[in-house]
């Protein structure tokens, strides 16, 4: 931490320096100083979520109890056309996070290197600052890709945005590994027809293909939308492939203070011993904003924002279903089949801050290790 303190400390001092004119001192969404003709600046923020989940689970002890789900700071800014981000996890193992680089010269293009969110899915692009459950559902899990090293390009307009880049392996476990760095393509494109303030139809497509080195595998599992179990409620074990690919469809819809979401995710995997296996899922949610908001949209990203109330104390209602089958019979891969029905309530404190009631009922076929409910809640702060 004190490495980050002394970063916007001396970049501080080089914006100070650097620049003739004043500077704009804000504490809003972050502590940053920003150059009067906008060239330069630079912002410190971050964020805790405290979890708390209690289990009920007839098959398997699923450790009720307390944990840090994130602790995080993030400094970036930007350099004349160019831009910076970095973002460290004290828990999650201590990783790095976002440490990315970008180049913003272009109009509604943005070319970004380094550690990045990969471009496939609609859920795993929202901050989790900003996701209206407490964990993102099953399917994100078992497929949803996360951050890695690579080269994005971003482009975007009023109603549609394009996200596509090669990327390699998480920066955080790249040199685990002894050999050589497997690269894939990923790409996302989504076109919103309907898009205003209060109204919102948009519908995407994801695509990821990535080509695996001799000897390698591939698993998909996932917990009961609860990162506190430990345990994985479906698994498909190791599976040697040369390689896999996935696609994703997705759509998102608000009207007023309703907001739908919906993904289907489908993975091919290319074995090497045994027939090639295919395994999908999808979730649908519905949530309702009190107090006639409506759940903030950022075209750019084609993703939500975060909920900001116009008066102290806001609440929220919300659903979710999701299924997800790792099961195929004709390639002898049994990794389970689970449904999860997931309620939950949000109470906005303030633009900072907010706390969250979640219950889940994961209900897993023969071939899943276990059925659970839990009850789990979360307060959160960002700054």
């Amino acid at each position: 931490m004190s490495t980050l303190f002394k970063v916007s400390l001396i970049t501080t001092a080089i914006l100070a320096s650097s620049t003739a004119v004043a500077a704009d001192i804000s504490t809003k969404g972050g502590i940053g100083i920003k150059s009067d003709d906008g060239k330069y600046s630079f912002k410190f923020n971050g964020r805790i979520q405290a979890d708390a989940v209690v289990f009920n689970s007839d098959d398997i002890d699923l450790h009720n109890g307390t944990e840090i789900r994130r602790a995080r700071f993030a400094a970036k800014g930007n350099i004349e056309e160019w831009g910076y981000k970095l973002q460290y996890d004290f828990m999650s193992s201590e990783s790095v996070k976002d440490a990315h680089i970008t180049y913003n010269g272009f109009d509604n293009t943005q070319i970004i290197i380094g550690s990045q969110i990969e471009a496939f899915a609609m859920e795993p692009q929202t901050s989790s600052n900003d996701v209206t459950f407490i964990e993102r559902s099953s399917i994100i899990e078992a497929f949803g890709l996360n951050r890695a090293m690579g080269v994005g390009v971003r482009q975007w307009s009023d109603n549609w945005s394009l996200n596509y880049g090669i990327y390699g392996a998480d920066v955080n476990s790249k040199h685990d590994n002894k050999d050589d760095e497997e690269f894939g393509f990923n790409g996302r494109f989504n076109y919103a027809p309907v898009i205003s303030k209060d109204e919102l139809v948009s519908f995407g497509l994801s695509f990821s293909s990535k080509q695996l080195e001799d000897g390698a595998s591939v698993k998909f599992r996932t917990r009961p939308e609860s990162h506190q179990a430990n345990e994985r409620i479906v698994d498909t074990g190791s599976i040697a492939a040369d390689s896999y690919t996935m696609v994703g469809l997705e759509t998102a819809m608000k009207f007023g203070p309703v907001t739908i979401l919906g993904e289907y995710i489908q993975a091919d995997v290319d074995s090497v011993d045994m027939k090639d296996s295919s395994f999908d899922g999808y979730y649908v949610s519905a949530s309702y904003l009190f107090d006639d908001m409506s759940r903030p949209y950022k075209t750019k990203q084609g993703k939500f924002k975060r909920v900001k109330p116009s008066k102290a104390g806001l609440w929220e209602v919300a659903a979710r279903l999701s299924s997800l089958d790792l099961n195929d019979k004709a390639a002898g891969v049994m990794g389970g089949q689970v449904d999860s029905l997931t309620l939950g309530a949000n109470y906005y404190i303030n633009d900072n801050m907010r706390a969250m009631v979640n219950v889940v009922s994961s209900d897993g076929d023969e071939y899943a290790e276990y059925d659970a409910t839990s009850l789990g809640a979360r307060i959160q702060v960002t700054w």
